[in-house]
């Protein structure tokens, strides 16, 4: 057996099992340094394209990834983006979780005004946890819980249009723990059309209750939950991640495309059918009045799309 399919199905497997350890919270760590460390792969991949005996190309690899890790640890950042790997104590870790619960002391907002028809969000959020599960009057409400991160909020009117853009400035995060638990709240009155770019973020939103056209993520090493609404009749997803793990739920009554096009993803697509070499689609997709149109393009990810 060769070198390259060997060495490729224990990659997969091992990336399998740090997937599996980390939504299980066996194991915690930062995607973001997973994230940072992708040019790896591509050493690795060239490694095995040499015209070399499969044992100089083994010594090779396992040089590549010892000088990585070696590296990392003596060069890397000294924050809560360097190696940040934790074992779960499971008797700490749940009373934690029982004791523990989000404080959020900081809160921007911005008025609704009946003209607005339209509202577009732009986020570049970066590193956190970010949650959208409830609604508001204002047009948006954001709380958080770092008093030492920089938010920038800004809204303009443009006609029946506002748009809104939210960032972080800067923040600091102290032990190496990443302390940035964010909460969003919209208006559901407006059409809204989304835009984020979450870098190594942990994003949970439920738009279901939302009248959501465009939906846009770029994500690096990411964990994205995202719940959609058939508000609209089209809705249109466009996820970009590198190292992500990625769990979208859409409604029955709404039919779906997915067009999947992925470099090593495990995928879940239960309740579709495989159409062409990338599309998949929901049995009602023809008929369906409303419809949802998500276009994937993941590398090293997890997809699963469910419908509820």
């Amino acid at each position: 057996m060769s070198y390259r399919k060997i060495f490729w199905g224990i990659l997969l497997v091992i990336i399998g099992i740090l997937f599996i350890l980390k939504n299980t919270g066996v194991l915690f760590f930062s995607w973001h340094t997973i994230w940072h460390l992708w040019p790896v792969i591509l050493i690795l991949w060239g490694i095995s394209l040499i015209p070399v005996k499969d044992w100089i190309k083994l010594v090779l690899s396992l040089l590549t990834v010892v000088i990585t890790f070696f590296a990392m640890q003596q060069y890397g950042p000294k924050d809560n983006h360097n190696w940040n790997w934790e074992w779960n104590d499971n008797n700490n870790r749940d009373n934690d979780d029982e004791d523990s619960t989000t404080v959020y002391n900081n809160v921007m907002s911005e008025d609704f005004d009946t003209l607005t028809k339209f509202a577009e969000l732009k986020l570049n959020i970066g590193v956190g946890k970010f949650t959208i599960n409830d609604t508001t009057n204002m047009l948006i409400e954001v709380k958080h819980d770092n008093d030492n991160a920089n938010y920038s909020m800004t809204a303009k009117a443009e006609d029946s249009l506002t748009i809104i853009d939210l960032s972080l400035e800067k923040g600091e995060f102290n032990d190496g723990k990443v302390s940035n638990n964010v909460n969003l709240k919209l208006n559901t009155n407006p059409i809204w059309d989304l835009d984020m770019n979450v870098g190594a973020a942990e994003v949970k939103f439920d738009l279901s209750g939302f009248k959501t056209r465009n939906l846009k993520i770029q994500g690096g090493a990411s964990d994205i939950d995202l719940k959609i609404g058939a508000a609209v009749p089209l809705t249109d997803v466009k996820l970009e991640a590198g190292a992500a793990s990625i769990m979208i739920r859409v409604p029955e009554s709404a039919g779906c495309e997915i067009i999947s096009n992925t470099f090593m993803a495990s995928k879940n697509f239960k309740g579709f059918t495989k159409v062409g070499k990338q599309k998949y689609q929901t049995p009602n997709f023809a008929s369906s009045t409303n419809k949802i149109m998500i276009d994937l393009q993941a590398g090293v990810a997890r997809v699963d799309v469910v419908r509820y």
